[in-house]
């Protein structure tokens, strides 16, 4: 036997590299599990949020047809404002137009030319 045991020090780094993996394996199937319960306690509150906006607004329709005196008017009411207000959420979702983006490109590009010019 030498001054180093060449096979322990190889065995000894291969154990320890393996804990190492095994450490690193346990945190991320933590982390993975503890994001997986947030998703499915949000797809919980969104169900039941979504179940109680669905009733809500049912409600709604169905007062609206008492104070009309009609039996599908509120019902139309209540989806025509359902229908507006998810077309104003999907506008606001839009890409930003090709002018803001030329716009964007053309003040980086006068920053550029502005400072290139400061160092002559």
């Amino acid at each position: 036997m030498g001054f180093f045991d060449n096979n322990g020090l190889v065995d000894l780094l291969k154990n320890y590299l393996k804990t190492q993996f095994e450490l690193v394996k346990l945190d991320i199937q933590e982390r993975l599990e503890a994001l997986l319960e947030r998703i499915f306690k949000f797809v919980i509150l969104a169900f039941a949020v979504g179940i109680g906006v669905l009733f809500l607004l049912h409600g709604i329709a169905n007062m609206i047809n008492a104070y009309l005196g009609s039996p599908f008017w509120g019902h139309l009411i209540v989806s025509g404002a359902c229908f507006i207000v998810g077309g104003i959420m999907v506008a606001s979702f839009r890409k930003p137009t090709d002018d803001v983006e030329s716009e964007v490109e053309e003040i980086a590009e006068e920053d550029i030319t502005a400072d290139e010019s400061d160092t002559e």
